[in-house]
């Protein structure tokens, strides 16, 4: 089996909870902040707007589309008021910026935040100016990962060869479409349980997995993966 390193060009990374810890509490609160959203929007109290918020991530991949479709919310208004976050409580990995400057090739940013929470936290993380590419929810016309069409969209707008990319995902089944369209998957299984995730049958999709993303790039950059 050729080694990582040698077969791939183009590395295309998640942002939250794969390129900095899950436990970090960002997420957290943007929960938080989308229950307190769709409380306020919708009029209702907190627990049904809970209800609604977790409803919609797994019906529809996020909870932003959900309030698309079912209530005409307008995205940007939605994620501007979802991500005023404290953003101090994340920082650097040494490590892992120390590996992903040693890739050889194009490192890309698929997330399904917006470019305003992306730059936020790569500040934080000291990897501003560090990406070749950025692609967020708003550039895959708000269609959320897993639909396919925003990873083939991707492929389009970079030029990029399946054949010779990996994406990161701490999502087990973002990463089913992104082994159909042909990339090679690597599952970042952060220690959390994600409600809409659906392990068991996205498994067979997944090329590796770690729990440990710096050190899974020191071997792929030792040429031991």
């Amino acid at each position: 089996m050729t080694n990582l390193i040698n077969k791939i060009d183009t590395w295309i990374f998640d942002l939250d909870n794969t390129l900095y810890q899950a436990d970090s509490g960002i997420f957290q609160q943007v929960h938080e902040l989308m229950g307190k959203f769709i409380e306020k929007h919708l009029k209702i109290d907190i627990n049904k707007a809970k209800e609604i918020q977790k409803k919609y991530y797994k019906l529809h991949g996020t909870t932003l589309r959900g309030m698309m479709d079912n209530h005409g919310v307008d995205p940007d208004y939605f994620l501007e008021e979802v991500h005023k976050l404290d953003y101090s409580i994340v920082g650097p990995n040494k490590l892992l910026n120390e590996q992903l400057s040693k890739l050889n090739g194009r490192k890309i940013i698929y997330t399904n935040a917006n470019m305003q929470h992306v730059l936020s936290v790569l500040k934080q993380i000291n990897l501003s100016n560090f990406f070749d590419e950025i692609f967020d929810i708003k550039m895959a016309n708000y269609i959320p990962k897993p639909e396919i069409k925003p990873y083939e969209q991707i492929i389009n707008k970079f030029n990029i060869n399946p054949s010779s990319s990996a994406m990161f995902d701490d999502i087990a089944k973002n990463l089913v479409p992104a082994k159909k369209v042909g990339f090679t998957s690597v599952w970042i299984d952060a220690g959390y349980e994600n409600f809409s995730d659906d392990i068991k049958s996205s498994t067979s999709y997944l090329d590796f997995k770690t729990s440990k993303l710096d050190s899974f790039l020191k071997d792929v950059n030792k040429g031991v993966i």
